[in-house]
């Protein structure tokens, strides 16, 4: 089972975002170690219990069983518990650049992507639902920029919530979802994704 906590929070200054987004993060992942594994860590206490790997991939040196993952977006924050690895983006669906296309998506993804351009608002959706599968795979290992999103593929069918997804690469299993109508949640594991709770707060 993953379970994933999420916030939305008001807007704030640009120069105090991302104090406000890693301060949210902090606080779920609080908040998640108190109610899934009693563990009492206040959120400003969090830092200092980290260590990250070799590629800024942040754990729990005392806690090796628990595996989590923190992402943001504009106004939304979210952190996913696991006892297995796991990766979770979250993205706001929008206008993007098509010439980044050669760096996130393999030639039949992008083939796949053309079909909607006539519909602006599957055309971006269909988009960032690469995108954020893709950053959640990254995120998964932990390893950064060192993996190439053209690296791996996917096969995406949005009909129903949550997607239906394939990936190129075996033994790695996804879960995607709308928040919203504007935010998108992927999630990447390395155990099947029978059950994803979602809990929203208010922080």
């Amino acid at each position: 089972m993953i379970t994933l906590y999420y916030c939305y929070y008001e807007t704030v200054p640009q120069k105090e975002k991302r104090s406000r987004e890693h301060q949210l993060g902090r606080s779920l992942l609080s908040l998640g170690l108190s109610r899934l594994y009693s563990i009492s860590i206040p959120p400003e206490q969090i830092d200092a219990c980290l260590s990250v790997n070799a590629h800024e991939k942040p754990y729990f040196q005392d806690y090796p069983q628990i595996h989590f993952n923190i992402s943001h977006c504009d106004r939304l924050v979210a952190c996913g518990f696991s006892d297995r690895e796991l990766g979770v983006d979250v993205e706001d669906i929008g206008p993007f650049r098509e010439s980044i296309f050669r760096r996130v998506l393999t030639p039949g993804e992008k083939d796949f992507l053309l079909q909607f351009q006539a519909d602006q608002q599957k055309y971006q959706e269909y988009f960032y639902r690469f995108w954020t599968l893709k950053e959640s795979r990254i995120k998964e290992a932990g390893l950064g920029l060192a993996m190439p999103m053209t690296g791996f593929s996917f096969t995406i069918d949005a009909s129903k919530e949550p997607a239906t997804i394939a990936c190129s690469q075996e033994g790695l299993y996804f879960y995607q979802k709308k928040l919203d109508e504007r935010r998108l949640l992927a999630i990447c594991s390395q155990k099947p994704l029978e059950a994803v709770i979602l809990h929203r707060f208010t922080l």
